[in-house]
């Protein structure tokens, strides 16, 4: 079955909307048109309720069967012409939906909100109309995988909007001639778009117990909330003689998938919230199950809520950033959890992002955005490797730690309990990527770290004294 979709304000609908919607049915371009009003934060001046507007429509309609007006954005109080087809798609299982849209629309198609989306996942009638010429529209959007009908319609150029004017001015008998009927005897009754109109509002006082026997939470979509970890460790580069320059490698923890999406590419310890769960509970559950580690410092950096971040639905996640010493874990972990060293390299706001274990070696690129309030963000540009968006998530994730190790004392968890100055420093240098001064290096952390009385050996070098961080004596 073809179904038309039909979408505007409609404040008020009016006979250029019947007309329109009549001849695309009698034209057998479709079975049913459904008729999709938006919703009441829509920007248009003197805009009724959305419950006026669908009484007016169902007014209009009342005695053709084929044509559906439906609630739904006006209920979840939106404006998102993608959203209201994959609601619709869901509803109507196996049939065509065609989205109608006059020329002009077309013209400003590329605005819209995942307009690609749309364009290859569903059709669009576009009702074109005297001279206005939409061919390089026509061929530019003829690439994508949903038809693109053009038909022709005498229609006029009604406006809701003059309509609304005549009844500011009180020329009420003029606004007839482009409504209903029954339409019109509607907005007389109730004063509607009158200079002197007030909207009613209609409440119904009642206790929460009564207000919850009412309610009913399928009314309202629903979305899926993940946790997903980046664990960071450094350890040390295995030198090839005793006298080698020391240096630490900065890593982070993998998990290589084993079902479906993704399966077989590697991401971050991650799942879905249960209901009975707070955020970090459900983070510590994960990175166990996972990963078979546990007591390990986490810290919420942020919420990445893309909307198509995940192929399964709408899914938010609410990542954590965790810091371990690598050496304490490593006997503990699942076979399909592994440390990866990791660099980034920056250049001309790409960001290339080196991954190395033993046996596996790859690179991702990401982009690095700037908006006019001068926050960045980050755009996957390459990347083969990593599953749903955890590259952005790791890239976001090093940006934190690099710069929260400037002034807080997050590094020391990732430490041993006594270290050597020099072992800290490499710390520092490994998150940063970059060489620091000793001295300076030094006047930094003195405040943080106490001596003990203990040394480290080291064949070819003098003996270093070992520190502990201060804050352990708290």
């Amino acid at each position: 079955m073809k179904i038309g979709v039909y979408g505007g304000s409609f404040n008020p609908c009016h006979l250029m909307h019947k007309k329109l919607v009549l001849e695309l049915l009698e034209k057998n371009y479709f079975d049913r048109i459904v008729i999709i009003p938006t919703g009441n934060f829509y920007k248009k001046s003197n805009l009724l309720k959305g419950e006026e507007r669908i009484k007016m429509l169902e007014i209009m309609f009342k005695d053709n069967p084929r044509v559906i007006i439906s609630d739904y954005e006006f209920k979840n109080n939106l404006i998102c012409t993608y959203r209201s087809l994959d609601y619709l798609q869901n509803l109507y299982k196996g049939d065509e939906l065609y989205f109608i849209l006059g020329g002009d629309n077309l013209k400003q198609f590329h605005t819209w909100k995942r307009y690609e989306y749309i364009l290859d996942n569903y059709n669009l009638l576009v009702i074109n109309r005297v001279g206005l010429n939409i061919d390089e529209e026509v061929l530019k959007y003829s690439k994508y995988k949903g038809n693109l009908l053009c038909v022709n319609l005498n229609l006029d150029g009604t406006s809701s909007s003059v309509i609304r004017e005549l009844f500011l001015e009180n020329k009420d008998e003029e606004a007839l001639k482009y409504l209903d009927k029954n339409v019109y005897d509607y907005i007389i009754k109730n004063g509607f778009y009158h200079k002197d109109y007030k909207p009613k509002e209609i409440l119904k006082p009642m206790t929460d117990e009564e207000f919850l026997k009412e309610y009913n939470s399928d009314m309202y979509e629903k979305m899926s909330i993940t946790t997903d970890i980046t664990l960071f460790s450094v350890s040390d580069i295995s030198k090839n003689n005793y006298r080698s320059i020391n240096k630490k490698a900065f890593s982070v923890l993998l998990v290589k998938r084993t079902t479906p999406p993704f399966m077989g590419k590697w991401c971050l310890p991650g799942g879905f919230l249960s209901l009975d769960e707070t955020l970090m509970d459900c983070a510590k559950r994960v990175l166990f199950t996972e990963t078979n580690l546990d007591d390990i410092y986490l810290e919420q950096l942020y919420t990445f809520s893309e909307i198509d971040r995940d192929i399964r639905g709408r899914v938010l996640s609410c990542s954590y950033l965790g810091l371990v010493d690598k050496a304490k874990v490593l006997d503990k972990l699942r076979d399909n959890a592994k440390f990866f060293n990791i660099k980034m390299e920056e250049e001309n706001d790409i960001i290339t992002v080196t991954f190395e274990s033993e046996d596996e070696t790859f690179k991702s690129k990401v982009q690095k955005i700037k908006n006019q309030y001068g926050i960045y963000s980050y755009k996957a540009i390459d990347n083969n490797y990593l599953a749903f968006d955890n590259l952005l998530v790791i890239v976001r994730s090093i940006k934190r730690l690099q710069n929260k190790i400037n002034y807080t004392d997050i590094v020391f968890h990732m430490m041993p309990s006594e270290f050597s100055l020099k072992e800290l420093q490499l710390v520092y240098e490994a998150i940063l990527d970059k060489k620091l001064l000793d001295p300076a290096f030094r006047r930094t952390i003195k405040d943080k770290v106490i001596k003990t009385d203990n040394y480290r050996v080291d064949g070819g070098h003098r003996p270093a004294q070992l520190f502990r961080y201060r804050g352990e004596e708290a």
